[in-house]
This record gives structure tokens, C-alpha cells and sequence, in this order.
């Protein structure tokens, strides 16, 4: 569903719709102030839900203003949630109850400036909150746009429409990126997915580079084309480019591991949900998705998106476990598991962005690993790096975007449980810190003096259900809003 953001001065003797939405924060600092006509009622259901006698958000008649229903939504009530997103889910729950009902235009008043300093939270409420999955099947609703106005303090006007619309831009593309992920792997192979990443480029203007198979195998790229041998539909490497600072160096490169389906190749994997494998390709998603991001907001900096794409399958000709892969680095890497591929692409990936690109920071994104889920769950993203202030700075990225993450460990000690007998390296550990030998294994690909995180969002790339502030079941789009965050405020 479509989402058309007005903003206007807080005035409930002029402002109209079918649903105003009332936060109550535990000392009502953000919708209203002590001479709105609906303070009394806000203090009466803050009350309440302190109380525990408000056991959900209270819809009622909207006498006194110019709206059929109004909504007091008690974010005290949203357990195990950081505040910004019991926000989100708040405001997420009221666009859903009108929508629900066939309710077109929603409305936040947010009458303080602290209230103003949500607008970002509520676009992210309504953009992540409407957004529906329809390639396959009809929608759901009656109607296929919500009028969503926010209602703040006059002299805020101005700058919440600047945020509105710079975060519509950002979680558009976030939204974008879940389509990818939620389009079966059938129709969606490597080929494909450059040409969706080629329309993104054409659209926004950015430059797009795509090498083929047979350039791949010009240049000596060996993990891709192994890892897609077995598969009817050849691999790609595609990058896009955007050149929004001074200069011509990189500033950043992102590499995002587009394996669109994976089966485990030879080492297949169990057929029990298999099927999510279609979003094996979700770092790739994410890195369109934050190209796209970045060209619409003009960010005045030069920033390249690489995407490796393959799809691992058995086949007569499918790469096998045991066969040594010499990368066009030197590096010898023995096959052990054709399951552990996506680190294999990477590789290529970031050897190009250092090689071609002359890129001096690179972070790569992929559903990688398993254990990276068994240690963080569903809802926080593993980062590492070589570099403190990096990973640092993703961190804090990701709390400002409402993206959670938590460093692992690169031990050095390590190191010992990739070293092969017939290699440099093999491309599994062992059962044991699955998460951080495979990060080491990207970091043999990482040159001296080269920045450089490695984000494992294979428990954050997809939900199963409806979680907080109404992110449905399906691709998420993880990562997006973090990535650009971090290329905005990236010294």
C-alpha cells in the first residue's frame, strides 16, 4: 500500500480526517501539551495504562475535533521494545486499524517539538507498517493509498518535511529490497537480479558495471563460478555506482552476497524450510536498496555497491567437496562444505572493490551463518571488522535507524581452525564459532590498510510473522537504513 505523507501546523479546530492518533508517553511530552482540548483524556488513559487497567490502545469517538475515531495509543504498554520502537509499533498498530476499516487518512498529533521528533519513526511506521507482499496473490484492503498527515508545532513545519520525505526515500528503498528477497528463487536468478539492479541504476542515475560469465572467466574470478557451476542459469557480478562526492576515490564500497537460491549444492541442505533460501540473496537486496537510498538523497559522496549473484545447485557439473579454488589473489581455498558458498562469492566481491574500485573501506553484508542466529536470534545482526571505530560507527548507525546489532569476535587463535593440509585455507571451522571463522575467512581477502566489517544478518533478513511495529512476514530489508546512515555521517 502507498503512503501520502502531508504535514501540516497542529490546529484541531481546522485539521480533519478519519483517525487522529494520540501517543501517550509516560509524561505526555509528545502529542499534546496542557492546552489541547484532549489533554484530559490523555491523562485519563495514561492512567490507566500505568495502572494496568488499559490492557490495550483505547479507540473512541472523536468528539471535540474534526475525526470520526481517535486513537490513544500508551507506548508504556508495548513490552520489551527501546522506546523509539514502541513508537513504531504504536503508530503502526493505529494505520492498521484503519486500514482494517476502510479508514483513508490517519492522523499523528504531535503538538511538542519532542513530538515533532518522531516524524522519522512514524514514516517508518507507515512505509515498513502498509507495506504488502502482492505478486502472487490479490490485496488484502479495499483501497491502495493512506493519507498519513502529521500534525506539529508550526515553527517545525518546515524541517519535519524535509525528514519526511528524506526517510520516505530511505524506507522506500528498505521496502524494496523485501520485494526482492520475497520473489521466489524460480524467477529471481542471477541474471535477473542484475537486470532489476540495472533498472534501479538507470532510474537513479548511477553507473552500472556487469560482468558475465565469460568475464568472470576472463578475470579469474573462482568462487563465483564454481559456486554457480552446477546451476542452468549462469553467475553474475554486477556493481552500481554512485558518484556524489569530490574526487574519483571510493569512498565506501558495500558487497552484498546475492546467492539466489541455495539448495547447499552437493552438500545439500535438508528439504525442511528450504524454501526460505530464496532470500539467500538479501545482502544483495540490501545493497541495491542502499544504492538507491543514496542516489535519491543526493549524498555528496562516492559510494559503489557490488553484488556477486550465483545460484548453488547439484548438478553433474557442480563444484565438489574436496576441490582446491585458487582465487585471483593467490589464496588456495579447500572445499570442505559446498553449504559454506556465499563466503566464496564474497571473496570475489571484495577483491574486486579493492582491485577495481580502489576501495579503502568495504563492508559486506550476507545471510552467511547459522550460528551467527544460534548466538544473536531473530533480531540483532553480527557485525565484525578490522576496524574498532567502523564497527563502532555501524553500531551506532543501527540504533539511530532502529536496526540492532552486537560485535562478535575475530580471535586470532582462530585462525588455526580454517588452515588446510592441501591449502591455504578451507572455507568451514568446524562446529564451533561458526560466525567468526567465517568472517576470518572473508578477512584473508582483506588487503593491508583496507577497512573493513563483515555483517551476518541471516537471523535479521526475514521474519516469519508479524513482529514489531507490524513489519510483516517476509523479507525485511535489514540493513538498508543502517547503510545509509553510515554513509551519510561516514568521515
Amino acid at each position: 500500500m502507498k503512503v501520502r505523507f502531508t504535514v501540516s501546523a497542529a490546529d484541531l479546530d481546522v485539521a480533519r480526517g478519519d483517525l487522529l492518533a494520540v501517543l501517550l508517553d509516560e509524561k505526555l511530552e509528545y502529542a499534546v501539551t496542557k492546552r489541547c482540548r484532549l489533554r484530559p483524556e490523555a491523562e485519563k488513559w495514561l492512567k490507566a495504562a500505568e495502572d494496568k487497567k488499559l490492557l490495550d490502545h483505547m479507540y473512541t469517538a472523536g468528539e471535540g475535533v474534526k475525526f470520526g475515531t481517535v486513537a490513544f495509543l500508551a507506548l508504556p504498554l508495548e513490552a520489551f521494545q527501546e522506546p523509539e520502537d514502541q513508537v513504531r509499533t504504536a503508530a503502526a498498530k493505529a494505520l492498521d486499524y484503519a486500514r482494517n476499516r476502510n479508514l483513508r487518512k490517519v492522523a499523528f498529533v504531535l503538538e511538542t517539538k519532542a513530538g515533532a521528533g518522531l516524524a522519522a519513526q512514524i514514516v517508518d511506521a507507515a512505509v515498513f507498517g502498509l507495506y504488502e507482499f502482492t505478486e502472487y496473490r490479490k490485496s488484502r484492503y479495499q483501497f491502495a493509498e493512506m493519507q498519513v498527515e502529521l500534525l506539529v508545532p508550526k515553527d517545525t513545519v518546515a524541517a519535519v518535511r524535509r525528514t519526511v520525505k528524506e526517510r520516505q526515500a530511505v524506507v522506500e528503498a528498505a521496502n524494496d529490497a523485501r520485494t526482492l528477497v520475497n520473489i521466489t528463487g524460480s524467477e529471481l536468478p542471477p541474471e535477473r537480479i542484475a537486470a532489476a539492479a540495472k533498472k534501479v541504476a538507470a532510474k537513479h542515475k548511477l553507473q552500472f558495471t556487469l560482468l558475465r560469465k565469460a568475464d568472470l572467466e576472463r578475470e579469474k574470478f573462482t568462487g563465483i563460478l564454481n559456486v554457480g557451476a552446477g546451476s542452468a542459469n549462469p553467475p553474475v557480478m554486477f556493481a552500481l555506482k554512485h558518484s556524489g562526492g569530490k574526487g574519483a576515490a571510493i569512498d565506501l564500497a558495500l558487497v552484498g552476497k546475492g546467492v539466489t537460491f541455495d539448495t547447499g549444492g552437493i552438500s545439500l541442505k535438508p528439504w525442511d524450510k528450504m524454501w526460505e533460501m530464496k532470500g539467500d540473496m538479501a545482502g544483495a537486496a540490501a545493497v541495491i536498496g542502499v544504492m538507491q537510498a543514496l542516489a535519491a538523497l543526493g549524498v555528496k559522496k562516492n559510494i559503489v555497491g557490488i553484488v556477486p549473484a550465483a545460484e548453488n545447485r547439484p548438478d553433474a557439473k557442480a563444484y565438489l567437496p574436496g576441490d582446491v579454488l585458487r582465487y585471483r589473489n593467490g589464496v588456495t581455498v579447500e572445499i570442505h562444505s559446498t553449504d559454506a558458498e556465499g563466503r566464496l562469492i564474497l571473496a570475489d566481491g571484495l577483491i574486486w572493490a579493492q582491485e577495481k574500485f580502489k576501495a579503502k573501506t568495504v563492508i559486506d553484508i550476507a545471510t552467511l551463518t547459522g550460528a551467527c542466529v544460534r548466538a544473536l536470534g531473530m533480531d540483532i545482526t553480527g557485525v565484525m571488522g578490522n576496524d574498532a571505530k567502523l564497527v563502532q560507527s555501524l553500531i551506532s548507525a543501527g540504533a539511530r535507524s532502529g536496526e540492532k546489532m552486537w560485535e562478535l569476535p575475530l580471535p586470532v587463535e582462530y585462525k588455526e581452525m580454517l588452515l588446510s593440509t592441501v591449502a591455504d585455507i578451507k572455507n568451514v571451522g568446524g562446529a564451533l564459532a561458526g560466525a567468526s571463522t567465517a568472517g576470518l575467512f572473508l578477512q584473508r581477502f582483506i588487503n593491508d590498510g583496507v577497512k573493513w566489517a563483515h555483517l551476518d544478518i541471516a537471523g535479521t533478513f526475514e521474519t516469519d510473522k508479524r513482529k514489531r511495529y507490524f513489519l510483516g512476514a517476509g523479507g525485511t530489508g535489514v540493513m538498508v537504513r543502517t547503510l545509509v546512515e553510515l554513509a551519510r555521517t561516514l568521515n
